[in-house]
C-alpha cells in the first residue's frame, strides 16, 4: 500500500507543524498509555484513557474509531499499541473532516491502514450482508461504525441523524454472543448482545470490517 506514512522523515514539503504535533502527541501518550497495554481497551471517557490525546482533541471527544482500531488488531493476533495507531493516524491525516480531530476519524478511511499492514479485511457498507457473514461463523471479530442518533427521533427531519455524531467500536463474535468494546464513554467491561445487529439496533449503520480470527 503505497502513500501510508509510519516516520515523519517520508514527508515532503509543508507540513512541520503537524509532524511536531503528532510527535509531541506520541510522546504524552505513550507515558499516559502506561499499564494498559495488551489490554481490551473499554470507556474513552474512563480517567486514564482520556487524557490521551487526537490532533488537540482528547480521546473521550474523538477517539472511538482509534480505540477500536486498536482492539481489533489485539483481538486478531497483530497487537500494535494506541498511542502507534494514534500516531499513524496523525501523519496520514485520516481526521474527519479537520485536522484538530474534533470530528474524529473517517471510518472508510482505515482501510488504508489495514492495507499498508497487510491485514487482511472483509469491508461491508451494507447492514444486512455484515449480518450474514457474521452469523455465518462461530468466532470473528471486528469494527463496527453507525450514527448515534435513532431512526425513530427523525421523522420530522430525516437528516437529523447527523446531529449526534456517529460511534465506532470493535467486536468479537465467541459463543454465540456478540462481545462489544468502548460502546459507551463510561464503559469498564464489554457488552454483550445476542446479534451483531442488536448492537446499533434502530440506528443507520455506516460501515463494518471484519477479520477472522487467527
Amino acid at each position: 500500500m503505497k502513500n501510508w506514512i509510519t516516520s515523519p522523515e517520508q514527508y515532503h514539503g509543508f507540513q512541520k507543524y503537524r509532524i511536531r504535533r503528532a510527535e509531541k502527541n506520541f510522546a504524552h501518550n505513550s507515558q499516559q498509555f502506561s499499564g494498559l497495554e495488551n489490554s481490551m481497551l473499554h470507556g474513552q471517557g474512563t480517567a486514564q484513557l482520556k487524557r490521551l490525546i487526537y490532533g488537540t482533541h482528547s480521546l473521550e471527544w474523538c477517539g472511538c474509531e482509534l480505540i477500536a482500531c486498536a482492539n481489533a488488531l489485539n483481538m486478531h493476533g497483530q497487537y500494535m499499541a494506541l498511542p502507534q495507531v494514534i500516531y499513524e493516524f496523525e501523519l496520514n491525516m485520516m481526521h474527519c473532516i479537520f485536522p484538530s480531530g474534533y470530528f474524529g476519524t473517517a471510518p472508510r478511511k482505515m482501510v488504508r491502514f489495514f492495507d499498508y499492514h497487510k491485514i487482511h479485511y472483509y469491508k461491508y457498507d451494507k447492514a444486512h450482508e455484515l449480518e450474514e457473514f457474521v452469523n455465518d461463523k462461530d468466532t470473528c471479530c471486528g469494527i463496527l461504525s453507525f450514527w448515534n442518533r435513532k431512526r425513530d427521533d427523525c421523522k420530522l427531519f430525516p437528516l437529523q441523524f447527523f446531529t449526534k455524531g456517529l460511534h465506532t467500536v470493535a467486536f468479537e463474535k465467541r459463543r454465540s454472543k456478540v462481545y462489544v468494546y468502548n460502546r459507551n464513554n463510561g464503559a469498564e467491561s464489554a457488552s454483550v448482545y445476542d446479534d451483531v445487529s442488536s448492537v446499533y439496533e434502530g440506528r443507520r449503520f455506516i460501515t463494518g470490517y471484519v477479520f477472522e480470527r487467527k
